[in-house]
């Protein structure tokens, strides 16, 4: 099922490996009717060595070669400094990975908004410079040619630390095609990657909202709620030099993302979403920590980390100078998020979005997929506590 065979599209996680691999520039990305990036082979260039299907993330999983040894394990963490912590989606692991293992000689992967919010792979040789990287982009990020860019890292003798969603850093094991000492991956819990295509006319949108250009972007801000609680899921933008904050139940991206409404096909099919891990740590927000230790105050943001192997082990040891480490079950870790048991689930109306969102307008395609719920059910979901919530939702699916 290789997708230069296939074609088929949940077979391609865009990853770009087979085209960085390709000894005769034989491959290109192409953008589908959807936004999202396709290899495309020139035959007439193409001298069928195979390295292309060698590295594909989708067909070649079982083949990462790596040293598990009996691993992985959970761990709570949380960033001792607070300015870290409120500058981090969650616990602020990614600030204390880079600064425990780059101590000198390094370059840090990682994914970043560009002038124009594109969402772009790039490298940093600086700690201060890589704090860019922190906080989620909840969009395909173009990998551009990192995986050859860690490579010569690699050689010259530096260390890399790579940063991306699984499939890419399956992606960039199997382009090196061999395990080196000095590289270190860190990848996330994943719940599946919309294309640069959508996120633009969402930005479109909001900036015909608000009549102004958009000058600065954040998917993750960390604000008070009305009872005194921290939380991260709201979009921040700039316009016209005034912070706007949307609350996670109103911003229409994050509804079709958190829908399900319109990733990339092969999230749907996607070979990652398990607990077994091919980066050296995992680290993920810590979904139901308040249920395993309730006497932490968890609002301001609390992590997970998968420990995945002995290398990853002894970079959590240094860990311990700049977080707040406690190892926990890993069986609740697992039970508790989503997509380390299963991927996501395609939405409904996920062929209706794609048919419409070129046509008209990026708030108008998403509100009719998923239509506002009534007005009584708006009003239970914000007075209810989440546990009565839960309840309600298993005798509705025991019913159906």
């Amino acid at each position: 099922m290789f997708y230069l065979d296939s074609k088929n599209e949940e077979m391609c996680c865009g990853c770009k490996a087979c085209e960085q691999v390709c000894p005769t520039d034989c491959i290109s990305m192409i953008e589908d009717k959807k936004g999202f990036n396709y290899p495309f082979k020139n035959q007439e260039k193409c001298i069928e060595c195979g390295l292309c299907e060698k590295v594909c993330p989708f067909v070649q999983k079982k083949k990462i070669d790596i040293n598990f040894n009996g691993l992985p394990k959970a761990y709570y963490a949380a960033n001792k400094n607070v300015d870290t912590l409120m500058a981090s989606v969650s616990g602020g692991v990614f600030t204390s990975v880079i600064v425990t293992y780059c101590k000198e000689d390094f370059a840090i992967f990682g994914v970043q908004f560009d002038d124009r919010f594109k969402v772009i792979h790039s490298y940093s040789e600086s700690i201060e410079e890589a704090k860019k990287y922190r906080k989620s982009k909840y969009v395909q990020s173009d990998i551009n040619n990192s995986f050859k860019q860690a490579e010569t890292f690699l050689k010259e003798g530096k260390k890399a630390l790579f940063t991306g969603t699984p499939c890419q850093v399956a992606g960039l094991r199997l382009f090196l095609r061999k395990e080196y000492e000095n590289l270190f991956c860190l990848d996330l819990v994943c719940h599946g990657v919309p294309s640069q295509n959508i996120f633009d006319k969402y930005i479109k949108y909001i900036e015909e909202k608000y009549k102004g250009k958009i000058t600065d972007f954040t998917f993750r801000h960390k604000v008070l709620n009305k009872n005194g609680k921290w939380n991260s899921k709201n979009i921040k933008v700039k316009v016209n030099n005034k912070d706007i904050i949307h609350k996670p139940n109103e911003d229409l991206y994050l509804k079709g993302f958190h829908g399900e409404l319109f990733y990339r096909p092969s999230c749907y099919n996607c070979q990652y979403a398990n607990p077994d891990r091919i980066s050296d740590i995992t680290m993920a927000d810590f979904w139901g920590v308040e249920k395993l230790i309730p006497e932490d105050d968890v609002h301001k943001g609390i992590s997970v980390i998968l420990v995945n192997t002995p290398k990853g082990q002894e970079v959590l040891k240094g860990l311990t100078e700049t977080m707040n480490i406690k190892e926990v079950s890993l069986d609740f870790v697992i039970e508790s998020n989503a997509q380390l048991n299963r991927p996501a689930k395609k939405h409904l109306k996920y062929e209706e979005f794609f048919k419409h969102i070129n046509s008209e307008r990026f708030d108008d395609v998403v509100n009719k997929c998923i239509p506002k719920p009534p007005l009584i059910k708006s009003i239970a979901s914000r007075i209810l506590p989440n546990e009565v919530k839960k309840v309600i939702k298993k005798i509705i699916k025991w019913r159906g």
